[in-house]
């Protein structure tokens, strides 16, 4: 399964261990997204990691399960990160992570 996780954490030392946390099994597509390919269960194993990095009253972390992964041409605007690039599009059709190569 594919997921889409991405974060708002208030404190910059949490960002920074969050951002670190999630480096370690995802792949970053923006500042504060990531994608993740794998079980529910190794998703969970993260979501207890980062429950101990965050304060719940201030930050939130969030994922979404992907329906459907599909290559496809990018579009983009401004500046991105420079490795693989991402995209999400989310319609009433489904969900599709469209991927380019630099």
């Amino acid at each position: 399964m594919h997921y889409l996780i991405a974060y708002d954490i208030a404190d910059p030392r949490r960002l920074r261990s969050v951002a670190k946390r999630l480096e370690h099994s995802a792949l970053r597509v923006q500042k504060s997204v990531f994608t993740f390919q794998g079980a529910p269960a190794e998703l969970e194993v993260i979501f207890a990691d980062l429950i101990s990095l965050i304060n719940v009253h201030e930050d939130c972390v969030q994922a979404w399960a992907m329906r459907s992964l599909t290559a496809a041409r990018q579009w983009k605007l401004g500046a991105a990160l420079p490795q693989r690039l991402l995209s999400v599009v989310v319609s009433n059709q489904g969900t599709m992570i469209l991927e380019a190569t630099i």
